[in-house]
């Protein structure tokens, strides 16, 4: 699990490009819509970055809205080979200590597991079978806990997926 983790600061740094709470000289750069998904394209000190996301169609479970950041499912491409095809959630909230991730796709379920706010799968071979997943499906569905315990389901579309993804190749091959 240790490339992992080097995913998952990577992925930390990522989320705050997204939200703009990141270094001024680290632009994210929108590219193209994609119905539920954006690509999006960031250069920085040690190269470019690119990624595509999505935000839930719908939000549920068991706590107050007004407490829940930002939730958003990445498919990214960090500046080394290594970096490529990393599927990953961001919660909105800090997941509970050694929990996992349901990752429902049409039905077929996956778990990833969770640093912080942050959720990923155990490796390149789990995201390229998500992603061949997300390719033929329509709907996701993501269920994990908080810290608070409390259970959410957030439910994306993955309308736009496939060309989203076609897309975000190109743009950083």
């Amino acid at each position: 699990m240790t490339g992992r983790y080097v995913v998952a600061v990577f992925g930390l740094f990522l989320t705050a490009m997204v939200l703009g709470t990141g270094p001024a000289e680290a632009k994210t750069e929108e590219l193209k819509g994609f119905k539920d998904w954006m690509v999006y394209k960031q250069e920085t000190g040690k190269g470019r970055i690119c990624f595509m996301s999505s935000v839930p169609k719908k939000l549920r479970g068991d706590y107050e809205r007004a407490n829940r950041g930002e939730t958003r499912v990445f498919v990214s491409h960090g500046p080394g080979k290594a970096e490529r095809n990393v599927v990953s959630v961001l919660a909105g909230y800090r997941y509970k200590k050694q929990s996992e991730v349901v990752f429902s796709i049409d039905k077929k379920k996956s778990t990833l597991f969770t640093l912080d706010n942050r959720a990923w799968s155990q490796g390149p071979e789990d995201d390229m079978k998500l992603i061949a997943a997300m390719k033929r499906g329509s709907k996701l569905i993501v269920t994990g806990t908080s810290s608070r315990n409390n259970k959410t389901i957030d439910e994306y579309s993955l309308s736009g997926f496939t060309a989203a993804k076609s897309f975000l190749d190109k743009a950083c091959p």
